[in-house]
């Protein structure tokens, strides 16, 4: 920004940000008179953005932001607590209720005067899930507004986590039910093609990690010099890209864990996405980014987690196909009548559950799939307290409202393209080599794999950019989660 057009913002007493002052503003007239429409004063990234076009578009597609977190506040005190657990339970009940199989529910404390040996069903949350020693019966504690039962099961199998809401059915017998049927929220299945949309890729990575000294910036670069047409390997696809998901983390960030600056080539935040927003402004512009924050990204670490700072990362807002959601968020992909919707969430809950699960704790393609199944069958993306951190508020943002299309995470450094009930799973990898972190641990990251999905009959690829030569990765697509 020139000094004559900051003068203009400074004559209708408008300050501006350090962030803004290093972009190119087209109107500057124009944007002052928004400004003051809004009675603003302040003109910083974020405001830029938001005064500019909330939905991108060109060709016949669109993107449509369904739910994001505004970055609303809690003091995090009990009845924050309680709000936040009634809102999850009331929405999640909604849900089973529409189910036609899930009829004459009955409150707990209905349950505790109903007659012996009748048959009695409820929806409750599971407060705390255990194994009897002797007959290796499932022993369940459920919970409602109105009390606590016991429900035991002679089915030890059941994938059953605590914090679920789900519909119970059986037998009452003194002061437990024994089950008969369990039923969770889950989602429906839908349709796998959309004939009316061409053929169109949305293209998901994540964990980018720029700042990290073990950032894989050559095999990022060739990425981008494909999606320029610079690359002959599977040109046809690289056409067709209209949408790109950046699933969190996309800078190393700063004392994340201890002692990090040692691992870091960039040790200032703001440079780390100085360095992001030169990588991706090179990527054609008809390509749109919908950009979401990760545990490294800076923002706090409480989930729902707002949209990426201006004040950190403000040119990033100066990219005109960017748009910009929390962490989890939902956005529809437009075409004409037809909408394609992803639910997008950076990953943070799914190493509790391979920490937990025995039978997960490979943390192989399959485990990531069965996890991400567990999500969707919840209803909930982090369905056990203490899986991740989460900021109370009045309204759950992590609950899973509509069955989407797509649900898209990253955090794992893993690649996974698989489906469950038509829903499209993906896992992106990471572009890190592997940290000391990792060796000590035994993980083994896959690097620089980008899976890919063809919104008209949602086939899947993923491609290998580690090497100079780009081929597929078949280890990353696995057969239905299901």
């Amino acid at each position: 920004m020139k000094d004559d057009e900051l003068a203009k913002f400074f004559a209708q007493g408008i300050l501006v940000d350090a962030s803004v002052q290093s972009m190119d503003i087209p109107d500057i007239d124009k944007l002052i008179s928004k400004m003051n429409d809004r009675g603003a004063t302040f003109l910083d990234a974020k405001l830029l953005y938001d005064i500019s076009e909330n939905n991108i578009e060109n060709d016949a597609f669109s993107v449509e932001v369904v739910k994001t977190y505004g970055g609303e506040r809690s003091p995090a005190k009990p009845a924050d607590w309680v709000a936040c657990f009634n809102d999850r339970f009331n929405r999640l009940k909604n849900i089973l209720l529409s189910k036609p199989e899930c009829n004459s529910v009955m409150s707990i404390s209905n349950i505790k005067t109903a007659p012996n040996n009748s048959t009695v069903s409820t929806i409750a949350m599971i407060s705390n899930v255990s194994i009897s020693p002797i007959k290796k019966f499932m022993i369940l504690e459920i919970e409602d507004n109105t009390g606590s039962f016991k429900a035991i099961s002679s089915q030890n199998n059941l994938e059953i986590v605590k914090d679920q809401v789900v519909f119970i059915s059986g037998k009452k017998s003194n002061d437990a039910m024994f089950i008969n049927q369990v039923i969770f929220p889950d989602i429906f299945v839908k349709s796998q093609k959309n004939d009316n949309v061409p053929d169109a890729y949305a293209v998901f990575i994540s964990d980018v990690h720029i700042g990290s000294k073990l950032f894989a910036e050559d095999a990022l670069k060739r990425f981008i010099s494909w999606l320029k047409g610079e690359i002959p390997e599977f040109s046809s696809i690289a056409k067709a890209v209209k949408f790109i998901f950046l699933c969190g983390d996309l800078v190393d960030g700063i004392g994340v864990y201890p002692d990090q600056e040692k691992e870091l080539s960039i040790t200032d935040i703001r440079e780390q996405y100085d360095s992001l927003y030169k990588m991706l402004d090179q990527i054609p512009k008809g390509i749109k980014l919908i950009i979401s924050p990760g545990n490294h990204d800076a923002t706090h670490i409480a989930e729902p987690q707002p949209c990426i700072s201006s004040n950190f990362a403000g040119r990033i807002y100066n990219l005109r196909n960017a748009v910009f959601v929390s962490n989890p968020a939902y956005v529809n992909i437009r075409f004409s009548t037809e909408k394609i919707g992803v639910l997008v969430y950076h990953g943070f809950s799914i190493p509790y559950y391979a920490d937990t699960i025995n039978k997960y704790s490979k943390m192989d393609t399959d485990d990531i799939a069965a996890i991400m199944k567990i999500h969707l069958r919840s209803r909930h993306l982090s369905p056990t307290h203490g899986a991740s951190q989460i900021l109370p508020l009045q309204r759950d943002y992590l609950v899973i409202d509509e069955t989407p299309d797509i649900y898209a995470t990253g955090h794992i450094h893993k690649t996974l393209l698989s489906k469950y009930k038509e829903t499209i799973l993906v896992n992106s990898s990471c572009w890190q080599f592997q940290t000391d972190y990792q060796k000590k641990y035994g993980q083994k990251p896959d690097v620089a794999k980008v899976p890919m999905v063809n919104l008209k009959d949602k086939s899947m690829i993923v491609l290998d950019f580690l090497n100079e030569k780009i081929q597929t990765y078949e280890k990353g697509i696995k057969a239905h989660a299901s």
